[in-house]
């Protein structure tokens, strides 16, 4: 186990439902599920502990109704997790005492609540337990009344896929926090027979509509809501690609191995993507790194000729926002490492930080650090790809400078420039000439004026506009007393109203608070 990672611990088979999906309900129904050994559990729960874990998760079967679940439970808080995750099907949540006894024992607790269909009928054909989804209702009431943090799991299967678009409405006026909707793993699913995994997944393609419909909801209702699909191919819906995973925080799992005792921990998301298949074809798909394929039963089932790869003009259509940044600005990576930076700076390097951020370092005695981001997100510098973001800088300006413009003039050289790296980069206009420089970014682009340079010099800023027919035109800002006043000259062409327009567009800027 790798310190500062997330746990997760089975605690045993045993289950009040009977899901499809699952090897827990199997053995459930067939009766070979029984309760954990106590001790056992404690022990995984300390050497999780003591090999540096701050969260931990502790799932079943159903957990709540093992008989060491509390005694569970008070020892992550006597060792100090910061966060427990209890995930439940909501059996004993849904009675207010049992909330009230876990709450007691004085953890910070996530509920995480397995919802197998956003209403009745598809919940309970999913679990197959008769009065579940009143207990689900009367979960969320309870924890919501006691302002608990909640998320939601989903396995998608036939029986469950056409209810997603209802969850908006179900989730919402609960304060539920995230949910997760994962495809059915058939390695999870138990000893199933051909047909009864043919009868339990469906087909990925079908899915679409009702997704569609449920990101459209959310977005409408709570935007930024924090939804995500779990190993689903992105290549069927690019619309919805920023919205799916198939991976997440690097997370050690403890299970019930075949011997019905606690398994050594192994790296969940690792395992998971084993019995997967993609084929050769996917290797030109933007989002190939994003896409682990699909499961090899998926693939018997229903094939693999639904699979084709999205290309770059594809995904810039799709998400003309940039929130895939890494993938839209991948193209940039070998440029970038290939260009001879100005000494005592050496190489650099580029690695993805987040889904919306690659962070680009070019080493040397000082380091200098920059983030991508999506060109909405206001930086030093913006084009219609990304938006560029100072982290670390030299203390030699001049060093700086060059290295910057280097790197600007790399990666921005096809794109339009929203507002392109000035001399301020490293050094910040003092007053009302700083603020109103920053102002004027983040209202950019003024279109159809392209705004071609930024030139800061002691008590004058200027900014370069170009026009579509070739016009030129310099705004400046320059400090008059405690205020900063301005103008603008054309430098080449007539006052076109192509540069009216933009030049509207810039003073309103300016004007608006």
């Amino acid at each position: 186990m790798e310190p500062d990672r997330q746990v997760e611990i089975q605690l045993g088979h045993l289950c009040t439902n009977r899901c499809v999906f699952c090897v827990s309900g199997q053995r459930n129904e067939l009766g070979t599920a029984g309760p954990l050994e106590a001790a056992a559990l404690l022990t995984s729960i300390e050497q999780a502990r003591e090999a540096g874990h701050e969260r931990i998760t502790l799932l079943g079967g159903e957990p709540t109704i093992q008989p060491g679940f509390m005694d569970a439970v008070r020892r992550c808080v006597g060792l100090g997790y910061e966060e427990i995750v209890i995930f439940t099907n909501g059996v004993k949540t849904a009675r207010p005492s049992f909330v009230d006894e876990v709450l007691a024992t004085g953890g910070s607790f996530t509920w995480r609540l397995s919802i197998q269909g956003a209403d009745k009928i598809s919940h309970e054909q999913t679990t197959r337990r008769p009065g579940s989804f009143g207990r689900i209702l009367a979960s969320l009431e309870n924890l919501a009344a006691r302002n608990q943090t909640i998320t939601v799991n989903t396995c998608m299967v036939r029986s469950n896929y056409r209810s997603v678009d209802r969850f908006p409405d179900l989730l919402l006026p609960f304060d539920v926090k995230q949910l997760h909707l994962d495809m059915v793993r058939p390695r999870d699913a138990g000893e199933r027979k051909p047909k009864e995994l043919e009868e339990i997944i469906p087909r990925y393609a079908k899915m679409v509509p009702a997704l569609e419909r449920m990101i459209s909801g959310f977005e409408s209702k709570a935007p930024g809501f924090d939804v995500n699909i779990g190993n689903y191919p992105p290549c069927l819906a690019p619309e919805l690609a920023r919205w799916i995973r198939h991976d997440g925080e690097t997370t050690e799992t403890v299970a019930i191995d075949g011997t019905d005792r606690l398994s050594k921990p192994w790296n969940k998301y690792e395992v998971k993507a084993r019995d997967k298949i993609k084929p050769s074809r996917c290797r030109e798909c933007v989002l190939a790194d994003r896409c682990s394929g699909v499961y090899e039963t998926y693939a018997r089932i229903h094939g693999i000729e639904d699979l084709s790869p999205i290309s770059r003009a594809r995904l810039a259509a799709v998400d003309p926002s940039r929130m895939l940044l890494p993938q839209h600005v991948a193209h940039l990576k070998p440029a970038v490492m290939h260009t001879k930076w100005p000494a005592p700076l050496s190489e650099a390097s580029w690695s993805t930080t987040g889904d919306n951020e690659v962070t680009i370092t070019l080493h040397g005695p000082e380091a200098i650090v920059v983030s991508l981001r999506p060109p909405s997100h206001i930086g030093c510098a913006a084009c219609d790809l990304f938006s560029l973001h100072i982290r670390k800088a030299p203390a030699s300006h001049k060093l700086a400078m060059s290295a910057l413009e280097l790197l600007w003039r790399v990666l921005a050289k096809d794109s339009v420039p929203w507002h392109p790296l000035g001399t301020d980069a490293v050094v910040t206009p003092p007053g009302s000439m700083g603020r109103q420089l920053a102002r004027l970014r983040r209202a950019a682009p003024f279109p159809p004026l392209v705004w071609s340079a930024t030139e800061v010099r002691p008590g004058k800023a200027e900014i370069h506009l170009d026009g579509p027919s070739g016009e030129q035109v310099v705004f400046w800002l320059e400090p008059r007393g405690r205020r900063t006043g301005g103008g603008y000259r054309i430098e080449k062409g007539p006052a076109s109203p192509e540069v009216r327009e933009g030049m509207r567009a810039l003073m309103n800027a300016l004007s608006s608070r």
